[in-house]
């Protein structure tokens, strides 16, 4: 009996921090249509991004640094016109806000809260559309509470907490493509 205890234990502890370490890919919420255009929105950057040419990978660090550099220059040149509320429009906004503000309230607020200050603290940064995702900040993890509500993301595509705004981040290109300001309180 003991032992059954025991393993049981030791099978969750195992769940819960492979879903801690879990790639942001989870299903979006099915009650909310406004979800389905974010998605969307996101499908037709994807489309855009992948036109750009890929170079094969390296283990340079300089060359990767270079490539990430001229991939972010491509979509920058082929997103000449973005701008803040592209993908994240009023009204998608308004449902991450409201999805973000509920995981920060009830029994798991402070644990929500607790890791997303593990990569605090942030201040006077100035997100822009198009922009380098500042190179010194860290790379605050959106926690699994919150990413189970939110629509799923494709590889190379990350939600970011920068101070208090809610931030989609091209990874491979460290390229800032869309963002809420003040989504967190």
């Amino acid at each position: 009996m003991l032992r059954t205890l025991i393993l049981r234990t030791l099978v969750f502890v195992m769940a819960a921090g492979a879903a801690a370490c879990a790639p942001q890919k989870v299903a979006p919420t099915p009650e909310s249509p406004t979800f389905g255009d974010f998605s969307q929105r996101l499908e037709q950057y994807l489309k855009l991004r992948n036109a750009l040419p890929n170079e094969r990978t390296t283990k340079s660090r300089e060359q990767i640094v270079d490539r990430r550099h001229a991939l972010a220059e491509a979509i920058r040149q082929s997103r000449a016109g973005a701008k803040q509320g592209d993908l994240f429009t009023p009204e998608i906004s308004e449902q991450f806000v409201r999805v973000i503000r509920g995981a920060l309230q009830g029994s798991s607020a402070t644990n929500v809260r607790k890791t997303i200050r593990q990569g605090e603290p942030v201040a006077n940064i100035h997100l822009t559309v198009n922009g380098a995702y500042p190179e010194h900040l860290p790379l605050t993890t959106v926690p699994p509470t919150m990413l189970l509500r939110l629509p799923q993301l494709p590889e190379k595509i990350a939600y970011r907490i920068v101070g208090h705004d809610f931030v989609l981040q091209d990874t491979e290109a460290r390229l800032v493509i869309d963002f809420i300001p003040g989504a967190l309180p």
